[in-house]
This record gives structure tokens, C-alpha cells and sequence, in this order.
């Protein structure tokens, strides 16, 4: 859950600027967006079998007339933790032959203090998530066997996300990094233009062969460990895929370098992600993450976790389907159904528990046979007089039947129930035919 919330997490805005946004404050320039001595442009020079790196950058940088590049040293060091991927170099640190590189010069205005529009977006109906192994994380990034090293992410931890659309393709692909103290995020958006979290006034927009390039910095403690950090950004369209990228380092020179090598990298692609439709469905064996969407009535019942819904026939007349959903994520895999009678509801939610503790659970849940029209009257339920103001009818608690089955995650039932009598509530939970044993 920690290693989804941390790539997942989407804003990454200064300190000052989170408060006034929880103040209910609009966002107001602090100073001039434009410092005097504005942040010298970074430039990435093309020369003939070799590139140039601009004064002051940290890593170490080839002779500009040997017409080879040496792979700058990384002496930071990989937290232990798993990633999807790890970079090596492709070259075991000797000094090799390097394409040219277009001579962009891309301008990164601080814009710490800059007014900001923070932008939100909904997510498409029916999508899901699921994790990028190492090969598809190569893939994207336009790589065969290792992952392209004009990018220069040697060293670098890697995973990734793809989210798709209920059609099943490719709707946002999200690569995020980390070596050492530095970290990149990698955001495409196949066929469409990025979407930016945050929008500053003062960013730079420059058109560079026919595609505009929007770009800014930052300078702030990110991190909350009292040293401010560089970020730098970009993002654009090609005409195929958008692109937003962010890196962050207290090294100025490897944030604007990283993110320049962004900007001019061919290769990013969505190919080979496309899932069949209907993909969303409940599938243990695979690593997905997230995802939630509608359901018709035919639908929900069929799908797997169908066989822990009641049978809705078992409803008392006049109750007529409202709605229905399929969810799943870390915790559980879920599908919930709504039936309505005036002010009178039934709702059932059955979930597969990827991460519960039976025992404690079963303390205040109920097992399939301990489900009788006296438990539901003197355990679960009361009757409301219309004299409290209420229509009259019977009440009940929600409460939640476990099924559980050997060497597999328990499910759960949970019922929230108003007007029907306890005979009827307890004949509809009953109708329930899931297979289920203590064993």
C-alpha cells in the first residue's frame, strides 16, 4: 500500500502554497516569478559525436573533442526495497560513442512563487489499474532489453502503472524513480495532451519543431528534511503521446539535465499494453491495483463474486434494481448491488478480503447458518412505529456474513437492510447459494 500511495501521489507543490490551498485561499505570487538573474537556461549543445554539458553540472561531463561521452558516475546508493526495475549501465562505466543531440535551449523560470491553478480530472468510466513488469517498463520507454541509456537513468529504481479505460486501453502510463535522493516521474497520456497537475502563470511555453514545450522550476524543501530540493518540469505533445515529466534532486544540474534528455527522447510508446475489454474483472493471479465501474443487474451477476449475492427474487414485491458496482483495489475486490421500495432499501456488498484477519472479524460478523428470523428480530433489528417519526417498518443493523474457504481469502457479506420483516431478511440472506466451510 506505502509504494502505491508514494508514486500515486499526485501533487507536488510547496509548502506555502498547500496552506494557502487549505486556507481556501487562491494561490498568490509571492514575488516576482522572475528572480533577478533568472535561472541560467539550460542548454544541451549538439556536437559532433558528443555532447557539451553546461557549466556548474555536477556530474562528470566528456572532453567535448574526444567525440565520445563517458557515463557520468553514480555514487548514490539504491534504498533496499524491490522495484519492478533497476537500471544498469550499458556501457560498465566506460567511456563510449554518443549520437547528436538536437541544440535545445529550454528555459525553466522559478516559478516557487508563482500563482498556480491546481488542476483535478475524472477518471474514465470502468477503468482499472494494473502494475508494468520490468519488460513493459522498457517497452515504454522505447527500449528492447534495458531501458534506453540516452536517458541517462543509470541507477535508477523504476516501476510503473498503467491505467486503462473501460474499453481496456491504455488511458495514463506512470513510470516513477528513485536513486538515492533523487527522483523522476514519468507520466504519458497515449493520444492525447498531458494533463498537468499543476498550471503556474509564469511557466515557459516555447515551441520547438512544431510541438510546444511547457517547462518550469521549483526550489523548496519537498521532502520536509529542512534542505530545499530542485524540481524541474516538462511537458508536451508530439502528436502521439503526451508527455509530463518532473525530476527532483538538490543537485540543480542532474534535475535540468534529466529533464532535458526527457524532452528531446524518441521512443515512448503505448504499444503492446492494450488489455482485452472486461479486463477489469476479478483476477487474483494478477497485479492489479485499482479500479471501480457501473453495473447493470444482468451484469453483476455475472460476475465471479456473484455467488455470494442473494438470489433478488427473494425480494418481497415492489423492490426494483437502483444500481450496481464492481471496485477492487489493495484490500479487497468488492461488487455492491442497491434495490429500492419508496423509502425502503436493500443493499448487499460482497467482498474478497485480500488482506483481513478472520479471527477478529468473525468477533463481530456472522457465519451463512447462524442467519434466522429470530437473529434478525432480536440480534440485528427493530420496528419503527410512525409515531418517531419514521415510516414504519423494521429496522436492521448492517452486519456481515463470512464465507470463507481453505487456502483462499475469506468473503465477505455485508447487508444493510430496511423494510422488510425479519422472516423476509432472513429468507433473502439465505437465498445466498455461496460455497463456504470452517475447514
Amino acid at each position: 500500500m506505502n509504494r502505491y500511495r508514494n508514486y500515486m501521489d499526485r501533487i507536488s507543490a510547496p509548502e506555502s502554497l498547500a496552506d494557502r490551498v487549505l486556507e481556501g485561499k487562491r494561490p498568490r505570487r509571492a514575488r516576482p516569478a522572475l528572480a533577478a538573474g533568472v535561472l541560467a537556461a539550460c542548454c544541451l549543445v549538439a556536437a559532433a559525436g558528443g555532447w557539451q554539458l553546461w557549466q556548474g553540472r555536477s556530474l562528470a561531463g566528456p572532453d567535448p573533442t574526444a567525440g565520445v561521452a563517458a557515463t557520468p558516475a553514480v555514487t548514490q546508493t539504491i534504498p533496499e526495497r524491490g522495484y519492478a526495475l533497476v537500471v544498469e549501465d550499458a556501457f560498465g562505466g566506460q567511456p563510449h560513442s554518443f549520437p547528436n543531440v538536437p541544440g535545445y535551449d529550454y528555459h525553466y523560470p522559478d516559478c516557487t512563487g508563482s500563482d498556480v491553478v491546481i488542476g483535478d480530472y475524472a477518471y474514465p468510466e470502468g477503468w482499472f489499474m494494473e502494475l508494468l513488469s520490468a519488460q513493459e517498463i522498457i517497452n515504454v520507454l522505447g527500449g528492447t532489453d534495458q531501458v534506453p541509456w540516452t536517458l541517462d537513468w543509470t541507477g535508477f529504481g523504476l516501476d510503473g502503472t498503467v491505467i486503462y479505460d473501460g474499453e481496456g486501453q491504455p488511458w495514463r502510463i506512470d513510470i516513477s524513480g528513485q536513486r538515492g535522493e533523487d527522483t523522476l516521474r514519468l507520466e504519458l497520456w497515449p493520444g492525447r495532451e498531458p494533463f498537468r497537475d499543476l498550471v503556474y502563470d509564469d511557466a515557459s511555453v516555447e515551441t520547438v519543431d512544431g510541438m510546444k514545450v511547457t517547462t518550469y522550476s521549483l526550489y523548496y524543501d519537498r521532502d520536509g528534511d529542512d534542505t530545499k530540493e530542485y524540481t524541474y518540469h516538462a511537458d508536451y505533445f508530439d502528436g502521439a503521446i503526451g508527455v509530463n515529466f518532473t525530476c527532483t534532486s538538490k543537485d540543480e544540474g542532474i534535475a535540468a539535465w534529466l529533464t532535458n534528455l526527457v524532452v528531446g527522447h524518441k521512443g515512448f510508446t503505448a504499444d503492446g499494453l492494450t488489455t482485452p475489454a472486461g479486463g477489469q474483472h476479478m483476477d487474483l493471479g494478477t497485479a492489479r491495483l485499482y479500479g471501480s465501474g457501473e453495473l447493470t443487474l444482468g451484469e453483476a451477476y455475472q460476475q465471479e463474486l456473484a455467488a455470494y449475492l442473494p438470489d433478488w427474487k427473494a425480494l418481497p414485491d415492489g423492490f426494483t434494481f437502483e444500481s450496481a458496482h464492481w471496485h477492487f483495489d489493495e484490500v479487497e475486490d468488492s461488487l455492491s448491488i442497491l434495490w429500492c421500495r419508496g423509502y425502503d432499501t436493500v443493499s448487499v456488498k460482497a467482498a474478497l478480503l485480500l488482506d483481513s484477519n478472520i479471527g477478529e472479524q468473525l468477533d463481530t460478523d456472522v457465519l451463512p447458518d447462524e442467519i434466522t428470523p429470530q437473529a434478525m428480530e432480536q440480534r440485528f433489528g427493530r420496528y419503527v412505529d410512525d409515531d418517531l417519526g419514521d415510516t414504519p417498518g423494521w429496522r436492521y443493523e448492517s452486519f456481515t456474513v463470512h464465507y470463507f474457504r481453505n487456502g483462499e481469502p475469506t468473503v465477505a457479506v455485508t447487508y444493510s437492510i430496511k423494510g422488510l420483516d425479519p422472516e423476509q431478511a432472513a429468507a433473502f440472506v439465505n437465498s445466498c447459494q455461496g460455497e463456504w466451510s470452517l475447514d
